[in-house]
C-alpha cells in the first residue's frame, strides 16, 4: 500500500496508524463537500447531470487519497460487473455479477489473510466490501425490474427496483459518491437517485384552488447532524480512554482465566463487548452524518413536524441497545447491511434462508474462523430465542408487571448472547475462539442446543375460551381507570394495545436497567481489580 508521506510523518508525530489518520482526514473531507455540494449544486440550481458529475469527481479523488492502489481494485470490480449488466439477460446478469464481486472480494480476503496482514476495515477492503452490496444488490434490483412481475416482488423489491440499466454516468457516480465512499451506509441506487433528482424532498400540497400540487421543500439537517457529530466525539473518547481498560483480548489471558470466577468472567466479557461497540459507533455514526449533511437520509417528519434523518442509517443504537430479542438486535446492526442480505439471499433462496444468510454474512466479512464461529453461533441463538419465546411469553402476559418482567429479562439474555457469540469476530484464529469458550464451558451453546427440543408452537385455547377468560384476567391487572373504560365486547388484542399506550415508558424502564445493571458490572470489575 502506497502511503502519503506528509499523512506518514503526521501519524508517526502522533503515534497513531496510518490507515487511522487517514481515515479521519478522508471523513472530515467528506462531510466538508458534502455540505458545499448541498449549498452550492441543490437540485434546484443545477441539473441532476451536474450532480451526478460532481459526486463522480469529487468521489474519484478522494478515493485516491483513501485507497491509493486500493482504487485499482475498486475499478476493476465496478467495471467488469457493469458491463456483465450491459451485456447479459437480465434474467440471469444478477447471478453473474452477484458471483464475480463476491469473488473478487474474496479473493482479496484470502490475499490479506494469506500474508498475514491483519484486518484493516479502515484501508480499501471495507470500501470493497460496501462496493459488492452496491453491485449485487443493483443487478438484483434491475433483474426485479426487468425480468418479474412487479406484482410478485415483496414490498423491499418494490422500493429498491430499477427499470433500466443506468447510464456509465450514473453508475460511477453511484460507485463515488462521496458520502457513502468509505463506510457506508450503502445508499441503494433508487434512492440515490431520488437524491440526485431532488424527489427525496418533493411533497405534496393543495394550492389556492385545493389543487394537489408537489413542491420542493428541503428541511434542516443542522441538529441531526450536530448531535451525531457530538455522539461521534464522544465514542472517540470512549474508544481512546475506555476500551484500553478492557480489551477482549483480555477475555482469553490466561492469568484471567485461570484466576477469575466466572460471574466475573462474564461481567468482564459484557463490560469489554460493551465499550469496543465505540469503534462502530464512532465510524458510522459519523458517517450518518455525512449523508444527512449532504441531503442524504431524509425521512419524513415525526409527530410534532420535526424531518426525521434515520432513513439511511448504518444503526439504530436505541433499537439495538434496548433490543428485547436478537432478531431486533441484528436487524438495528449495520441496517443498509441487513437490507442488502435480505434483498440478495434471504428473500431469494427457497430453503434454509437464515442460515444460509448468516453463512453470505460470514463470507462477506472474510474467511477467518472467527467469523464463522460468530455468525453460525448466532443462527443457533436466533433458532433457539424463537423458541424459547413460543412457550415462555406467554406467561408473561397476564399483567402489565409480568410483561415488563419479561422484557427486563429478555434485554439482559439478549446483549448477554451478543457478548457471548461477537467475541470471537475479534479473536478471528481458531485457537483463541475455542480457548475462549472453553474458558466459559460454552454454557449458552449448550443451553442453545437444549431450546431446540422445546416445543415448536405452544397449543392455544379454543376461540370461546380465549374471549371469555384473557380479558378477566387481564383486567384484574390493570390500573382501575383502564380497567373500567373496558368492556365486555373489547376483544383480548385490542385490549393488549391500550395496554402498551398506557405503559408507553416502557423502554425507559428498560434503559434504567441497563444503565443499573452496567454500573454494579463496573463497580464489580474495579473493586476486583484493586483488590
Amino acid at each position: 500500500m502506497v502511503h502519503f508521506q506528509v499523512i506518514q510523518n503526521l501519524s508517526d508525530k502522533l503515534g497513531v496508524r496510518y490507515v487511522e489518520l487517514n481515515f479521519v482526514i478522508c471523513q472530515c473531507l467528506a462531510l466538508l463537500c458534502s455540505y458545499i455540494f448541498r449549498w452550492f449544486f441543490k437540485p434546484t440550481k443545477v441539473s441532476a447531470t451536474t450532480r451526478h458529475a460532481v459526486q463522480l469527481v469529487v468521489g474519484f479523488l478522494l478515493a485516491i487519497l483513501a485507497f491509493n492502489m486500493g482504487l485499482f481494485h475498486v475499478l476493476i470490480d465496478a467495471t467488469v460487473c457493469y458491463i456483465m449488466m450491459l451485456t447479459i439477460d437480465p434474467h440471469l446478469a444478477q447471478y453473474y455479477v452477484f458471483a464475480f464481486s463476491m469473488s473478487y472480494m474474496s479473493a482479496v480476503h484470502i490475499y490479506h489473510q494469506s500474508l498475514e496482514l491483519g484486518v484493516y476495515n479502515l484501508d480499501y477492503i471495507g470500501p470493497l466490501m460496501i462496493l459488492t452490496m452496491k453491485l449485487s444488490s443493483l443487478s438484483w434490483s434491475i433483474h426485479d425490474g426487468c425480468a418479474r412481475d412487479e406484482d410478485k416482488l415483496t414490498d423491499q423489491q418494490k422500493k429498491m427496483i430499477v427499470r433500466k440499466v443506468p447510464n456509465p454516468l450514473e453508475f460511477y457516480s453511484f460507485i463515488f459518491n462521496v458520502p457513502g465512499l468509505l463506510v457506508g451506509p450503502v445508499c441503494y441506487f433508487t434512492h440515490y437517485i431520488e437524491f440526485i433528482d431532488g424527489t427525496n424532498f418533493m411533497h405534496s400540497v393543495k394550492n389556492e384552488k385545493e389543487e394537489e400540487v408537489m413542491v420542493y421543500k428541503e428541511p434542516s439537517s443542522v441538529r441531526a447532524v450536530t448531535g451525531k457529530l457530538l455522539f461521534t466525539v464522544m465514542s472517540a473518547l470512549v474508544l481512546m480512554l475506555v476500551v484500553p481498560r478492557f480489551p477482549i483480548w483480555g477475555n482469553v489471558d490466561d492469568d484471567f482465566i485461570n484466576n477469575r470466577s466466572m460471574l466475573y468472567k462474564i461481567a468482564f466479557l459484557m463490560l469489554s463487548i460493551e465499550v469496543a461497540k465505540s469503534k462502530y459507533f464512532f465510524a458510522w455514526v459519523w458517517a450518518d452524518a455525512i449523508n444527512n449533511a449532504a441531503g442524504i437520509g431524509f425521512n419524513g417528519y415525526d409527530k410534532h413536524g420535526k424531518p426525521k434523518w434515520d432513513g439511511v442509517t448504518n444503526i439504530r443504537i436505541w433499537n439495538f441497545e434496548t433490543a428485547t430479542s436478537l432478531k431486533v438486535l441484528v436487524d438495528s446492526w449495520n441496517v443498509t447491511g441487513s437490507t442488502w442480505l435480505r434483498h440478495v439471499c434471504y428473500d431469494r433462496v427457497p430453503f434454509q434462508k437464515q442460515l444460509i444468510t448468516f453463512v453470505l454474512s460470514a463470507v462477506w466479512h472474510g474467511f477467518y474462523m472467527g467469523y464463522f464461529i460468530t455468525f453460525l453461533s448466532a443462527s443457533l441463538f436466533v433458532t433457539a430465542a424463537k423458541k424459547v419465546r413460543i412457550n415462555l411469553r406467554h406467561h408473561f402476559q397476564s399483567s402489565v408487571g409480568l410483561s415488563r418482567l419479561y422484557d427486563v429479562l429478555t434485554w439482559a439474555c439478549t446483549h448477554l448472547c451478543l457478548a457471548y457469540f461477537i467475541a470471537p469476530f475479534t479473536f478471528l484464529r481458531w485457537d483463541p475462539c475455542i480457548k475462549y469458550f472453553n474458558s466459559l464451558y460454552w454454557f449458552l451453546h449448550i443451553l442453545a442446543i437444549a431450546a431446540l427440543f422445546l416445543p415448536g408452537r405452544r397449543r392455544t385455547k379454543p376461540p370461546s375460551e380465549e374471549t371469555s377468560k384473557r380479558p378477566e384476567v387481564l383486567n384484574h391487572n390493570l390500573p382501575p381507570h383502564i380497567s373500567e373504560s373496558f368492556n365486555g365486547s373489547l376483544q383480548f388484542e385490542d385490549k393488549k394495545e391500550a395496554v402498551k399506550r398506557e405503559w408507553a415508558n416502557q423502554e425507559q424502564v428498560i434503559c434504567i436497567f441497563y444503565v443499573f445493571i452496567y454500573s454494579c458490572l463496573s463497580y464489580q470489575l474495579w473493586s476486583g481489580a484493586r483488590g
